[in-house]
């Protein structure tokens, strides 16, 4: 008897996967498979399964969880649909199956393959497994090119690529061509017109939202392209960001530009992450909203990236505790040596408390250290004890559940010896006792690891608290988002879950 691991795994989430090649498919095969092989019958199996992972590398979730298990001598058999399934890089493939499972003595089934490792002892894979693996192998490297390459070849045929078409146009669903949407084209145009008059991009805001202007998400979600919009604001409101994307955008004058990627902080939004070469432009693919000239002649002057500018220790953490947008910051000082963090809402739209959130960074620094120092070494003691306490209670609860089980399986024993009990029931009876002892000794196991994690984390905990002064890696631990009242009002939301259980 065996402990089977079943290891499936598909490369995408899509609902319309193919069946033949879903979770449940492989399953069902591989079952059918034990279920008519006589060594395998009666085994405990056990479930791996990665959903949405590439078989190119080893980077999954449960192959991780799974050679952890082998590691543990837990698993002594898997058993896979296919080869490619377990994965697509051969020389890890490989080494697995040539060199690692055989040393910690682990059984592998490649079902499609015809291939199992206990009929192929003291020899490496035959040439047919081997050569199927390399394919496999190529195969991931050669299929990013096509698809690449599939991409470019249908946008020069003036197809767009993308999913949905960007703001001010629809993508027609038969010809795959974008097609102007006169209802958010107008709003295009007002934007270029506001801006080409010489508006700032905060006026243009504060007119549009003034004006109650729906905003890009609004039509978005009027349109179901995004139904789960968890950061959508009850306020959400047009902001300087959302202004430079339309006036910067190549679309508008008629053409298209594929594998373009620009930086996310505003401070670097002329930076393109992408080389040249990567970034193709297909002129006039659709009919344009903006003429030429007045597209060019507002885009001729670039913003510089402000390089030289020093390490923000609060990058995407600091929200205005009011609209819950994020804070902006400017330099002020002699030689700009200081930085202060303030809610740019109050330039897109009218907001009498917006005025008042503002914070030196050296003070929000102070502050932060402190309540770090004062606060958390108690609420982490006080979380760690309970939750290890907690835990070593249930643990021992189990301990003796298994010992009342145990107990209970030899009275059912010698029921049996006396002939109280039929030996099908005596049967039924002990196999369902072995049931629950498995099933609590599972539970205990996790309860061990959890344990472990809470001694790791308390650890890993007072390492931080061991700094001398705030920083990145200290925020980016302990602190989910900062919200700023003002200088004297703080929320902070923090990422207790990560490290607590």
């Amino acid at each position: 008897m065996y402990n089977i691991a079943i290891y499936t795994r598909i490369s995408s989430k899509n609902k319309l996967q193919k069946q033949s090649e879903s979770i449940t498919n492989q399953k069902n095969i591989i079952k059918s498979f034990i279920k008519n092989n006589n060594d395998l019958k009666n085994s405990n199996i056990f479930y791996y399964s990665d959903s949405g992972y590439s078989g190119a590398n080893f980077e999954r979730p449960d192959i991780k969880r799974l050679i952890e298990d082998v590691k543990k001598q837990k698993i002594d058999c898997i058993i896979v649909k296919d080869l490619s399934r377990f994965g697509r890089n051969y020389i890890q493939v490989h080494n697995y199956l040539d060199n690692i499972f055989p040393f910690m003595n682990i059984r592998f089934i490649s079902i499609n393959d015809n291939y199992d490792s206990i009929k192929n002892k003291n020899y490496t894979l035959n040439m047919d497994i081997s050569f199927k693996n390399i394919i496999y192998s190529y195969y991931i490297k050669d299929l990013s090119k096509k698809i690449k390459t599939g991409k470019i070849s249908k946008a020069k045929q003036g197809n767009y690529i993308s999913s949905f078409a960007p703001f001010g146009y629809k993508k027609n669903k038969e010809t795959n061509r974008l097609e102007i949407d006169e209802e958010t084209a107008n709003i295009v145009v007002s934007i270029f017109d506001l801006v080409y008059n010489g508006k700032s991009y905060s006026q243009v805001c504060k007119i549009l939202n003034e004006n109650k202007v729906p905003t890009k998400s609004d039509f978005k979600i009027k349109n179901s392209e995004i139904k789960n919009y968890k950061n959508r604001n009850e306020n959400k409101i047009w902001k300087i960001n959302d202004i430079y994307t339309i006036i910067s955008n190549q679309v508008y004058i008629g053409d298209t530009v594929t594998f373009k990627k620009r930086c996310k902080n505003f401070g670097d939004r002329n930076t393109i992450k992408s080389n040249d070469k990567e970034r193709i432009i297909i002129e006039n693919t659709h009919k344009p909203i903006i003429k030429k000239e007045i597209f060019e002649k507002l885009n001729s002057k670039k913003r510089k990236p402000q390089d030289n500018n020093p390490k923000n220790i609060f990058a995407y953490k600091l929200k205005c505790g009011y609209c819950k947008y994020g804070l902006r910051y400017t330099n002020i000082g002699k030689n700009y040596k200081y930085r202060n963090f303030y809610c740019n809402t109050k330039n897109e739209k009218y907001n009498t408390n917006c005025y008042n959130v503002n914070i030196l960074e050296k003070d929000l620094k102070n502050i932060i250290f402190q309540i770090i120092n004062k606060n958390l070494l108690l609420i982490e003691d006080i979380n760690i004890k309970n939750n290890k306490n907690s835990l070593k209670y249930e643990m021992l609860s189990l301990k003796e559940c298994i010992k009342i089980l145990n107990y209970e399986k030899s009275q059912v024993y010698e029921e049996y010896l006396e002939e109280r009990l039929s030996k099908v029931k005596y049967l039924e009876r002990k196999k369902d006792i072995k049931n629950k002892i498995m099933q609590y000794e599972e539970k205990i196991k996790k309860i061990e690891n959890n344990l472990l994690k809470l001694e790791n984390s308390s650890v890993e905990f007072n390492k931080y608290l061991k700094e001398s002064q705030v920083t990145k890696r200290v925020i980016d631990y302990f602190i989910d988002k900062i919200y700023i009242y003002n200088e004297s009002n703080i929320k902070i939301k923090w990422k207790f879950k990560e490290f607590i259980l």
